[in-house]
């Protein structure tokens, strides 16, 4: 028994594994191309000590206003890579990832059975894997885990949430756009605490929560950007185009195998074989997340988070109560004896390990080869031909010339462009049309362009009067005006 004493807590071991998950495949958590455009702004914001409301990276809209939502989590990025480079940004989302599964997994062990739960925690970080990027959602997460346990953890208590946690609201509308999930979500256990009032009744449940949804309100209020930040998300939202043909916005593909579907078959696994039941409430919180993480891929985090937590308090002792009627193994003891706190003597032991682990990585050189977000040899070869105008760019590249001081046709800030603008981009890439793509092209002036192989304008181009191409390899190809051509 006096063993035990040395076994690490299981939070402990879910942040190691989700650490090293992270370190393991660096090239993986930059693969997003967006990671070179938010590591720009912060930069910007850095130099100029100002937020960039005017549009300084695109030759297309130049001057545009644009709302930058996001600046918190940029400054962070940017002076994280300033220090530590590449590294240090795959070492920050490491570092907040492992943080974020330690803390969900600590929340429910409070209420379940160590067992299943960890099968659970380990199908949370399945799910989060495809999002397990260098991007603000990351820097977002710890604090959406605390808002959210603490929000649940006070509706199942019976209490309101505490007016303390206001400022974690503050940071996260500062950080990323899915803080208006948070208000969100705050609306609605208020509204389950007035339907489903327990000894305080109604008009209080109504009066203290409907305080702290108001209050959660003028938090997320009180950014640089104001009201403008809280109605940012609600544009990108509402624009068709993104939500038809950006990846994350799509639904999965179930030709191919998707995490979700373990999630899927899961929930009706559970749901015949336990015969738990869970208030109507939060049954249909359930339908509403899996309904969003079907309709599009991005919001599968949200379930990984949120699902585990609305059910804990409801189903967590109900399957504990039935695991404890059969005979416990000795197997079953280690998994209790291993969800209880550890001292803080070994919690600091096993900080200072994760850290010297982590710096131990920062010297390791790491070069980022071309790829789907990196064209850097065919930029290199573009600056040696001085291709100075203005280019036509594949999406994906956009924040790839944005950290290189080269203004974009169009890039990750799709808001800014608007509905109409990526329409009409994306009639001349990917639908190849010829008219379309002539219209762009000429009305912007561009001289050279820097797409990806498989885009259909490519193969226009080709074919196009007054275009030559000059350059290909595996990730991007060049044309040119011939008139600007140099002998």
């Amino acid at each position: 028994m006096k063993s035990w004493r040395f076994l690490p807590s299981w939070p402990l071991i879910v942040a190691f594994a989700a650490l090293m998950r992270a370190l393991a495949q660096p090239k993986l958590v930059l693969g997003d191309p967006d990671t070179y455009l938010h590591v720009a702004a912060g930069q910007w914001i850095i130099l100029h000590r100002a937020l960039p409301i005017r549009d300084t990276f695109s030759h297309t809209m130049l001057g545009a206003h644009w709302v930058p939502h996001e600046w918190f989590s940029e400054v962070i990025m940017a002076a994280v890579y300033d220090v530590a480079g590449w590294r240090g940004l795959i070492l920050m989302t490491g570092v907040l990832f492992a943080a974020s599964m330690a803390i969900l997994t600590r929340k429910l062990l409070r209420y379940g059975e160590p067992l299943t739960t960890m099968i659970l925690v380990f199908a949370v970080i399945v799910l989060q894997l495809p999002h397990l990027l260098a991007r603000p959602h990351l820097l977002a997460l710890p604090v959406m885990v605390v808002w959210v346990s603490a929000l649940f953890d006070a509706r199942d208590s019976g209490r309101t949430p505490s007016m303390y946690l206001l400022p974690l609201m503050v940071l996260w509308a500062s950080l990323h756009g899915g803080f208006m999930f948070g208000v969100a979500l705050t609306f609605y256990l208020g509204l389950e605490a007035v339907v489903f009032p327990g000894a305080r009744g109604r008009l209080r449940e109504a009066l203290s929560w409907g305080g702290f949804f108001l209050g959660s309100v003028v938090a997320s209020l009180l950014t640089p950007l104001g009201i403008e930040g809280f109605l940012q998300p609600f544009r990108l939202i509402m624009m068709p185009a993104v939500l038809a043909s950006i990846v994350e916005w799509l639904s999965p593909n179930f030709q191919f195998f998707e995490p979700i579907e373990i999630w899927l078959l899961g929930a009706i696994f559970t749901g015949f074989i336990s015969g738990a039941r869970l208030p109507v409430s939060r049954v249909l919180l359930l339908i509403g997340l899996f309904h969003m993480a079907l309709q599009h891929s991005r919001h599968q985090d949200l379930l990984s988070i949120v699902g585990p937590l609305a059910v804990a308090a409801s189903l967590g002792p109900q399957i504990a109560a039935q695991v404890r009627s059969a005979r416990p193994s000795a197997f079953a003891r280690l998994m209790t004896r291993m969800a209880a706190p550890v001292s803080s003597r070994y919690l600091r032991l096993a900080m200072v390990l994760f850290i010297a682990i982590g710096l131990g990585t920062l010297p390791i050189p790491l070069k980022r080869e071309d790829g789907g977000a990196t064209p850097g040899a065919a930029l290199e070869a573009a600056k040696r031909m001085d291709l100075l105008g203005p280019v036509f760019n594949t999406e994906a590249f956009g924040g790839y010339l944005i950290f290189n001081g080269v203004p974009t046709f169009i890039d990750g800030r799709f808001e800014m462009f608007g509905n109409e603008f990526l329409n009409k981009f994306l009639k001349g890439t990917h639908d190849a049309s010829d008219a379309a793509l002539v219209d762009l092209l000429d009305r912007f002036r561009v001289s050279w362009t820097l797409l990806a192989p498989g885009e259909g304008a490519v193969a226009a181009l080709d074919r196009l009067p007054g275009w030559r191409r000059v350059y290909a390899d595996k990730t991007a190809v060049i044309h040119v005006r011939r008139s600007i051509q140099k002998p």
